[in-house]
């Protein structure tokens, strides 16, 4: 049976309610002090989760001025950090209580520590630096503080005015009465809580199944639950604590960025939500993030290993991926724009993408298009490998030492040299790949036979096509008489020898009914075959086989009279009524 909000509740209503400490747990250690009435929900919430502990006698010190060790703990119970960084600082002993939570904190890029070595956990935490520790830990979007300004905003430093405004402007922290924000002002343990619960919104810490969650932030640490039916306005976290495990998310709307922080191979699933932005950054290890039913993600942002499937038909708005060089991602599903703006590896699924973009970050990148891959227009502005069996239409290639394995129907090239399907194209000579000026066009053609002898080149392969064809248009023409030295043996497809200078080889199965034509590429890798029912390209790497037919808008009738290599990956097919052009 589905749970509704348990453990999240409390913190859900903690913003509405206003109780005293005492009355919320009534305990009889808690009415020994006295809660502000302003952070008495929170504080009895915080106390019911684990977050908030007291001391040897039960009691919570809200009045008392917090640490930064004691904020840092707040933050790491929110979060369930477990990642412990192998820095250490000066001012931080092995056997202190806190050096776990600074370890902690250390690993998620919370501290840094000064130029001394020293954290400086026992200082008393002022209000700006705070707002620094949680801008950093919610990735608070920055502000310049262009709205009302703080009435003491002189007083605020410099390096905290973009942190404390982010906080203002997002309704986080807001100033007294008078509209001073008291940067320099020491933070109460009350205060503290007060303002990482304002960020931290509704807190799931457990493997239920949430429903009907409805608020600004959601904060999920722990893996094994669900999140259905949620209306959030702000942001949700999957924080650290969920480590491998996995969460679902369902009939959700999230208005702001999903930050996917943990999760294991067995997925952040999606099912029929939506969401304007999802950010991974897992760098422990691969995270996997499901699209499912109808959902759909207006960007995705990558920063670490991760395997994303879209099988939503909805397409990812934008997909950037600005992981790290060692870092592998894996894309399947459709994509309107897939940007690599780094220079580790990208593997791209059956998946039809739009545009394709390598920035100048990208270099020294690697990228594999499955055969099911399908790219419209790709850019490439860095050195990179792109190599597969996909599909692209149109690339256009900016920079040198680039390497592009499937061949593109429109070829722009604007850097010296490339390396396309397997052949160094310079600038000033693309057009030689597609047999003609200009940049060369290498998607299916269909021509007429019209079209081939008034447009085809008289030489190379464009010249073999048009010469047979004429042959066929010429009515007295009998292989017979083409040459009367050469003998044409009664075999199967001896019609399509022509005379001893016509160098086209019809068939390496001259005597197999069938088949009326084949070629073997010059590598030796793929097999053309065309019979009355079409053509059929098999990969003799791994015998896969791909069909192309009249139906599929690939011929223009399915009986093949003639297979033409065109000295590279492709085939001219001559059928009863027209010619096609295949690089596919």
């Amino acid at each position: 049976m589905r749970k509704t909000l348990k453990k999240s509740i409390a913190i859900a209503m903690a913003s509405t309610m206003v109780l005293t400490y005492g009355q919320a747990a009534g305990a009889a250690d808690i009415t020994k002090e006295t809660i502000p009435a302003w952070a008495s929900a929170e504080m009895a919430s915080w106390k019911q989760l684990g977050l908030l502990k007291g001391d040897a006698n039960g009691l919570i010190h809200p009045n008392d001025a917090v640490t930064k060790a004691q904020f840092l703990a707040f933050v790491n119970r929110v979060f369930n950090y477990t990642a412990t960084s192998g820095t250490s600082f000066k001012d931080v002993p092995a056997t202190a209580w806190y050096a776990a939570d600074i370890a902690k904190a250390s690993a998620a890029g919370i501290v840094l520590g000064d130029a001394q070595g020293n954290v400086a956990p026992l200082e008393i935490l002022t209000r700006e630096k705070a707002a620094i520790i949680l801008s950093r830990v919610f990735e608070v979007a920055s502000s310049t503080g262009s709205g009302v300004k703080f009435t003491d905003d002189a007083s605020i430093s410099a390096w905290a005015t973009e942190a404390v405004y982010a906080m203002k402007d997002a309704g986080y922290v807001s100033g007294t009465a008078n509209g001073a924000f008291q940067p320099k002002k020491a933070l109460t343990r009350a205060e503290a809580v007060k303002m990482i619960n304002n960020v931290m919104g509704t807190l799931i810490a457990d493997s239920s199944e949430h429903a009907d969650v409805k608020g600004n932030n959601v904060v999920v640490n722990t893996a094994g639950g669900s999140l259905a039916n949620a209306t959030v306005s702000g942001n949700l976290y999957i924080t650290p604590g969920v480590g491998e495990g996995d969460f679902t998310i369902e009939n959700s709307q999230i208005a702001g960025t999903v930050y996917v922080l943990g999760g294991g191979e067995h997925s952040i699933i999606f099912k029929n939500s939506k969401a304007k932005k999802v950010k991974i950054n897992k760098p422990a290890g691969p995270l996997r993030l499901l699209l499912s039913g109808n959902s759909a993600a207006d960007g995705i942002e990558i920063l670490s290993s991760a395997t994303v499937v879209n099988e939503s038909p909805n397409p990812i708005g934008s997909l950037l991926v600005s992981s790290g060089s060692g870092d592998t991602v894996n894309v399947t599903g459709n994509v309107s724009d897939l940007s690599m703006n780094s220079g580790g590896a990208l593997n791209i699924g059956e998946s039809t993408i739009s545009r394709l973009i390598f920035t100048k970050q990208a270099k020294e990148s690697k990228a594999k298009l499955d055969k099911k891959a399908k790219v419209g227009s790709l850019t490439v502005d860095a050195p990179a490998s792109i190599t597969g069996e996909g599909t692209v239409s149109d690339a256009t290639i900016n920079s040198d030492g680039v390497t592009l394995d499937p061949v593109p129907g429109k070829l722009t090239l604007n850097a010296d040299s490339a390396t396309v399907g397997g052949k160094e194209v310079k600038k000033g000579s693309v057009g030689a790949i597609g047999g003609g000026g200009g940049a060369p066009d290498m998607s299916t053609k269909l021509y007429d036979y019209a079209t081939v002898l008034s447009t085809f080149a008289d030489t190379g392969a464009q010249g073999n096509v048009k010469q047979y064809i004429k042959f066929m248009q010429d009515p007295t023409y009998k292989p017979s008489i083409a040459n009367e030295m050469t003998y044409v043996p009664n075999l199967v497809n001896a019609q399509t020898f022509v005379n001893q200078s016509f160098t086209v080889k019809p068939s390496i199965f001259p005597s197999m009914r069938g088949i009326n034509t084949s070629v073997l590429d010059s590598n030796r890798n793929q097999l053309w075959i065309g019979t009355d029912n079409g053509v059929t390209k098999i990969n003799l790497t791994n015998n896969e086989m791909t069909a192309y037919t009249k139906e599929n808008k690939q011929l223009s009738d399915d009986r093949v009279l003639l297979l033409i290599s065109d000295g590279g990956t492709g085939v001219f097919a001559i059928t009863e009524t027209g010619v096609s052009y295949i690089r596919q």
